[in-house]
């Protein structure tokens, strides 16, 4: 048990240090350079907001379409954010995993707690914000709100994992995965609710778990919408399932990505 709890304590000091690392790396010394975790996700919702304003569009769950917007581009940037950088995980950290205390795994793992905490951080302020700006009321359930982001952030770690490990075999995967994920940004939920579309559409987008987790992450934040479309069942299950696929895929590569 000893040998376990101070394996671990290695493990947390190692995954520690490379936050830092990566914390560093992407926006420098300097606090400024975390502003910029704010720039993408709010000047997203911005354009948005003057899109729609300007077509004379309302929020399908009332209140400011901001707040719609916020609810939808924040967990879509997480999942996004996640399946594109952890790819690329392996490559930038080549040097780092010489060292035998340093696991592919921890690499990984390093990469998905700055992202997916920065985001969450970057939507608590996008909220407390707006929320300053008479725009947003009180999160109605807190407790839905946080579940479905963290149901979004294991599936999207998922697939991080999962890139990144056939990134190893297959340089090239990032363009198509790319190309593929695309798509998805305008059939996750960002500008409509489930509720708002036709049934053939709504049954062909309840396959999709970002749409399942942003859905559910509307109906914890809006008491005015409750959405009767939620498979709970299957978005977890998605998460745990995408999630093992990618400890599976880890540990089938975690030699060669050693030696990229």
């Amino acid at each position: 048990m000893k040998e376990i709890r101070q394996a671990l304590r290695v493990q947390g000091r190692v995954i520690y240090a490379l936050i830092l690392r990566e914390a560093l790396s992407k926006y420098g010394k300097s606090k400024i350079g975390y502003m910029w975790a704010l720039v993408e996700p709010i000047s997203q919702v911005l354009l948005l907001v003057l899109i729609f304003s300007a077509l004379g569009r309302q929020s399908p769950v009332g209140g400011d379409l901001a707040v719609f917007f916020a609810t939808g581009i924040v967990p879509w940037l997480l999942y996004s954010n996640l399946a594109k950088r952890m790819s690329s995980a392996f490559s930038a950290n080549q040097a780092l995993m010489a060292y035998p205390h340093v696991t592919p795994f921890d690499v990984l793992m390093g990469r998905a707690l700055l992202e997916s905490t920065t985001m969450i951080v970057v939507f608590a302020l996008i909220v407390f914000a707006l929320q300053l700006m008479g725009k947003a009321l009180s999160i109605h359930d807190l407790f839905n709100v946080i579940t479905a982001l963290l149901t979004l952030t294991v599936f999207s770690i998922g697939v991080g994992m999962i890139n990144a490990a056939i990134r190893v075999y297959w340089d090239s995967w990032d363009k198509l995965f790319n190309a593929a994920n695309r798509p998805l940004y305008f059939l996750s939920g960002i500008f409509f609710t489930a509720s708002s579309l036709p049934p053939q559409a709504r049954e062909f987008l309840q396959w999709n778990p970002i749409f399942q987790c942003v859905e559910w992450v509307r109906a914890g934040f809006f008491s005015t919408y409750e959405s009767a479309y939620i498979r709970f069942d299957f978005a977890i299950s998605c998460a745990l399932i995408l999630f093992t696929l990618g400890l599976i895929g880890v540990s089938q590569t975690k030699h060669k990505a050693r030696n990229l």
